[in-house]
């Protein structure tokens, strides 16, 4: 009866040891174009690191914001490090304008093997200011099904203009896809023209607009792309531009598109297609365009070039886009293009990334100054 009483023990401990490696302990740091602001941030989240142990350290900002001469995830980066944080937790997420960006990237962030950071049942520990903090804690454990803590740093009075919930943060929209749809107006995955028609797709809609704007429509992306039924802004699907097809990547496979009558002209495994390194995966990229033999595919924070070999492509190396372009834009840091559109005949691709747009001469590799890519906000369709 002992061995056995010891072997339930053993039984208890095995499951609670197993149940709690399911979900983990995350620490947000939230970035801030003020040096100094940063720092102080950086410091409150070393204390928290040092007295509760962390599976994943997420440092979310992005570069240039408000004029400033930093790439904040970078910094923060850095300096958890220098304070002897371990840099194989730390994961970058350098996309975000603004606290509401904070939000919505972090959550989509995922690791090196493709797998989702933030899931639901971990615990999320934010630190920012107080009027920061509070809001995107709320939002997480209310739309992201985990617990959220909040640590703050600064100044323990607020100033006039700091609201609990920052920028509405937390009470902005019920429909969570309706607010992250808004809070990234507009940074599409896919663009393309007809006749005097422009269509940016982004998430799980496509929106239709003549050359001034001055009308819209919104239709589900299925309705043109049957295949892509059920995706979401954490399964987006990979769009390769060429000039007369997509290659959209999805599901495990690559399906050659006619951009005419959006019909599928070929289908087969993404592996297939272009077997990637075994350290490299589809999870960490973003988008990329075919000239001629060439495949330049862009991700989160690198570049992959492939050559055609008949059907497929043979993988080359791998680059970073401020190395492998002349003039690669400041404040758009390692990458994180959502999309790229080819002009044909021109020589010339459009990158778009986060609500921007520059025009980038292909054999050149150089990129003109990034605009903002300001569209009418579809208001409250559901």
């Amino acid at each position: 009866m002992k061995k056995l009483s010891c072997l339930f023990i053993f039984i208890l401990l095995l499951w609670g040891n197993s149940y709690g490696a399911e979900h983990k302990n995350i620490l947000l740091l939230l970035g801030s174009a003020d040096p100094v602001v940063l720092t102080q941030r950086v410091d409150v989240a070393v204390q928290l690191y040092r007295i509760r142990p962390m599976d994943a350290i997420i440092v979310s900002g992005g570069c240039g914001a408000h004029g400033s001469k930093i790439c904040e995830a970078s910094s923060m980066a850095l300096q958890l490090v220098s304070k002897g944080v371990p840099a194989a937790l730390i994961f970058k997420e350098e996309n975000s304008k603004t606290t509401v960006q904070n939000y919505i990237f972090s959550r989509r962030l995922k690791n090196n093997a493709g797998e989702q950071i933030i899931q639901p049942g971990d615990t999320v520990n934010v630190v920012s200011n107080h009027w920061h903090a509070i809001a995107v804690a709320a939002r997480l454990q209310k739309y992201d099904g985990v617990t959220a803590k909040f640590f703050i740093e600064g100044a323990i009075q607020p100033k006039k203009e700091d609201r609990l919930d920052y920028a509405g943060i937390f009470n902005a929209y019920d429909d969570n896809h309706f607010f992250t749809l808004k809070g990234t107006w507009l940074t599409p995955e896919a663009v393309w023209a007809k006749k005097d028609s422009t269509y940016y797709l982004t998430q799980d809609i496509v929106y239709t607009t003549d050359a001034a704007n001055s009308s819209y429509s919104v239709s589900p992306v299925e309705k043109l792309f049957p295949f892509l039924k059920g995706i979401s802004e954490f399964n987006p699907p990979v769009y390769i531009d060429e000039s007369t097809t997509w290659y959209i990547l999805f599901d495990g496979y690559c399906r050659k598109v006619s951009k005419k009558n959006y019909q599928v002209l070929d289908e087969q495994p993404i592996q297939e297609w272009l077997k990637l390194p075994d350290t490299l995966n589809w999870s960490q990229i973003n988008t990329g365009y075919i000239q001629g033999k060439s495949l330049v595919l862009i991700g989160r924070d690198k570049m992959l070039l492939a050559e055609q070999k008949g059907k497929t492509f043979q993988y080359v190396r791998e680059t970073l886009p401020q190395h492998f372009f002349v003039n690669w834009p400041y404040s758009w840091g390692a990458g994180n293009v959502s999309a790229a559109r080819l002009q044909p005949g021109e020589n010339k691709v459009i990158f778009y990334r986060n609500m921007e747009s520059a025009v980038c001469t292909i054999d050149q590799k150089t990129v003109e100054k990034a605009f903002p890519l300001k569209l009418k906000w579809i208001g409250e369709i559901k």
